[in-house]
């Protein structure tokens, strides 16, 4: 009967530690904005100096070669939306969730979206 308890508690530790977030994968990122005149010029910017990719893993994110490492980045559900919480140490980075292959940060008058172009 131990061997069993231990057994399932091992199994359950196995199956949690293969969970993920759902969102691996490498983005383009764009700057956005709602100020009109605002968007155009960050458009017009980003046509120059091209657009950036991130890649996002199980417990990490990966820009310009360099890999930033968190505790946990799990989806939380708040008021009607969803966000992707990146935790390191006592601190949580948020960004919204637009769609399965689309996430936001920011909300004020400048935002980064972050459109998924292929899966990790």
């Amino acid at each position: 009967m131990k061997s069993l308890k231990y057994g399932s508690c091992l199994a359950l530790a196995m199956l949690l530690a293969g969970c993920d977030h759902g969102f691996e994968g490498v983005y383009q990122t764009r700057a956005d904005s709602s100020n009109e005149m605002m968007a155009q010029l960050m458009s017009d910017f980003s046509g120059l100096v091209g657009s950036e990719q991130i890649v996002i893993g199980s417990d990490y994110i990966e820009h310009n070669g360099e890999r930033t490492r968190f505790d946990d980045i799990f989806v939380r559900e708040s008021a009607g939306k969803r966000y992707l919480v990146f935790v390191q140490g006592e601190q949580e980075e948020v960004w919204l969730i637009v769609d399965e292959h689309t996430l936001m940060k920011g909300n004020g008058l400048v935002k980064v979206l972050m459109e998924r172009v292929s899966d990790g």
